[in-house]
């Protein structure tokens, strides 16, 4: 998305947005060759974040919730292979953006960490668990994350502590048994080659009789090409979704 005011242009017929969650998607969880661990936040993420008042409180005066995600990048740490003390220091260094920043919560997307790489050690059954359950203990703000990678190895105590897992095959549509259905987006729409109109509508039907948490929606763009995706998904309610016409351009970053 090129800048995350966008989501905020698109509205339901009752008066809601449309969107009620947005990913600041992604700075990355990184590791160095002396075995430290990094939260780091590109040119565009840390654009955004330290300018609050421009980018995330605008969308949450719409009554949207704004989330910080991380994810994997090449650098062999991940999730699911720190220590201890290295999972301490993450949670400390995002809840220390997070808070300057005033997200309402955090979202984790176990990918592209390279596992076993680079010094760093595979991935290990309890690293994943371990990092969440800290970052519960260090926050009350919504914590989220991607069903992909290592989330198999997540304790029943982590599970608990999550508040929304999304499903992580874009366009697919799938229910995991380990996440209460209530917490759990089993459907996610990949805007850059969205189902059918029709085949949407079926799946969000499909996961609103299962009583999930909802679907996911992936890579929005500037301008409002998908409205009738929006739609779809806006019908299975006897709902429709307009936009504005007011369009965001990308003015931070690089």
């Amino acid at each position: 998305m090129l800048n995350i005011l966008n989501a905020g242009e698109y509205y339901l017929s009752n008066g809601e947005p449309f969107f009620t969650h947005v990913v600041i998607y992604s700075s990355n969880i990184r590791g160095d060759a002396n075995g430290n661990v990094y939260a780091y936040n590109n040119p565009n993420n840390a654009a955004i974040l330290a300018d609050p008042d421009k980018y995330i409180k605008p969308l949450q005066a719409k009554g949207i919730k704004v989330l910080l995600g991380y994810l994997g990048d090449h650098t062999g740490a991940g999730f699911a292979n720190l220590t201890n003390q290295q999972a301490e220091s993450f949670c400390n260094q995002i809840i220390e953006v997070g808070e300057a920043a005033g997200v309402d919560g955090y979202f984790l997307d176990d990918e592209w960490s390279e596992y076993g790489t680079r010094g760093w050690p595979p991935a290990n059954s309890t690293s994943f668990s371990n990092v969440i359950l800290k970052l519960r203990n260090k926050t009350d703000k919504i914590i989220t994350l991607l069903d992909w990678g290592n989330t198999n190895t997540l304790s029943p105590e982590a599970v608990a502590c999550i508040d929304l897992t999304h499903q992580g095959s874009l366009n697919g549509y799938y229910l995991s048994s380990m996440f209460p259905v209530s917490h759990y987006l089993p459907f996610s729409i990949d805007l850059r080659g969205p189902l059918s109109d029709s085949a949407v509508k079926v799946r969000t039907i499909q996961s609103m009789r299962a009583n999930a948490g909802g679907i996911g929606i992936y890579d929005l763009r500037m301008e409002p090409t998908r409205l009738s995706t929006f739609n779809a998904v806006a019908w299975a309610f006897d709902l429709t979704c307009t936009h504005t016409g007011v369009t965001y351009p990308k003015d931070y970053g690089n």
